[in-house]
């Protein structure tokens, strides 16, 4: 996918501005796709040299003028095509800085660790009640809609992003209430021993464990699960 397209599928719904493709974009797409303003802008200005868009200046007497953006015959086409290719395999690009420096965490301590999660607890558990307004949102647009289909789809990639934040909250609670169980030890190199060069993992509260005794729920209480399944 690319932004582009993006900006071409709206703008298929019907003429707009600048202004108001920006406000669109951020309240429909802009959690599964991240654009800033001006590079809004700048594709609005490259598919006008392509040919798949036009522009013209709506001359106001009491307000400032302003240019309305509509698609082509050649833009909707591209769109077409585009739309009828398969899904790609991925939600996402297979890359997390996120992931990547947990995984390497180990080299810093539990309360900081921890510390560094509960930040991020915070954000999702934001983001995740935002999403809860997405139906509304859909709602409002509604009359924008160019087929019966369109509101559907605007709620199915809505419930995908209401079911990732939910994921990524849980997710994130998981790891601070394994590591609230964890007590720093200096690390053992003789742990490496038989297991490749990674860490001996124990479940049975020895010293320097790295992950709470193991239950038939794999370490997490059953509070917390019910938690999770209540998201």
């Amino acid at each position: 996918m690319s932004l582009k397209h993006g900006l071409l599928g709206l703008l298929n719904y019907g003429e707009m501005t600048g202004y108001k493709l920006n406000k669109v974009f951020k309240d429909s797409l802009s959690f599964f796709w991240d654009a800033q303003t001006s590079q809004i802008y700048r594709e609005l200005n490259d598919m006008e040299a392509d040919g798949w868009l036009t522009s013209r200046i709506e001359i106001q007497t009491e307000k400032p003028n302003r240019r309305i953006y509509a698609i082509t015959p050649a833009g909707r086409e591209a769109l077409l095509e585009w739309i009828g290719q398969d899904l790609p395999l991925l939600f996402f690009p297979p890359r997390s800085e996120l992931l990547m420096q947990l995984f390497f965490s180990g080299q810093s301590d539990t309360a900081a660790i921890t510390e560094r999660l509960r930040r991020l607890e915070a954000l999702y558990a934001q983001q995740t009640e935002k999403m809860t307004t997405v139906d509304d949102i859909i709602d409002s647009y509604r009359p924008d809609a160019s087929s019966r289909l369109d509101p559907v789809c605007w709620k199915l990639t809505g419930r995908f992003g209401t079911a990732y934040y939910q994921m990524c909250l849980g997710w994130i609670r998981d790891c601070i209430q394994i590591l609230e169980h964890i007590t720093d030890a200096p690390a053992d190199p003789s742990a490496a021993d038989g297991n490749n060069g990674m860490p001996a993992v124990s479940g049975s509260g020895s010293q320097g464990e790295y992950l709470p005794s193991s239950d038939e729920h794999g370490g997490i209480p059953d509070t917390h699960r019910q938690e999770q399944e209540d998201l």
